[in-house]
């Protein structure tokens, strides 16, 4: 959920995410098949660090590997409901991490189309075709919005965090 949280990635990215597509080096996810096909995304500081402290199953090379047989888990909705519905966050899914990640962004003063490139969006130019690495103001823009949002998950978890009731926007 964090990692989410912390990429703005989709659900099903994350779930079917392999080692193999991660550059801890530089920061990034190399995402073979994504919702837009084959996908560059920059880390966050809180990301890359939370990979790091993963262990690895012998054997799979998913990140998140199933619990009973072959493949990756697939059970993060159920469990997101669960911590949801715990937290008393009527409305919020999944998907609202992906959006909230893009809200901060925003916040922070980051323009559409860094947003759009943090997120995976494609790019319909022509040089965006040619890039095939992410440049060093992208990576720090990850970064600054990961640590923005672990610092606000951080002050949720502190007993002195004030609860403020999260609605469904009226327009998506």
């Amino acid at each position: 959920v964090r990692l989410i949280a912390w990429t703005g990635a989709r659900k099903g990215e994350i779930e079917a995410l392999r080692w193999s597509e991660i550059d801890l080096d530089r920061s990034v996810l190399r995402m073979a098949d994504t919702k837009t096909g084959a996908s560059l995304r920059p880390l966050s500081g809180p990301a890359v660090e939370l990979l790091k402290s993963l262990p690895r199953l012998e054997g799979s090379d998913f990140v998140f590997p199933a619990t009973k047989g072959a493949g990756h888990y697939q059970a993060l909705p159920k469990v997101f409901r669960k911590i949801a519905a715990d937290a008393e966050l009527a409305g919020v899914t999944l998907h609202t991490l992906r959006h909230s990640f893009a809200s901060v962004a925003n916040e922070l003063g980051y323009t559409e189309p860094t947003i759009a490139a943090m997120l995976g969006h494609s790019l319909s130019s022509t040089t965006s075709r040619y890039v095939h690495h992410l440049d060093s103001v992208l990576i720090a823009a990850a970064g600054r919005v990961g640590r923005e949002i672990e610092g606000r998950l951080e002050g949720l978890m502190a007993d002195s965090a004030e609860i403020v009731s999260l609605t469904r926007p009226a327009v998506i």
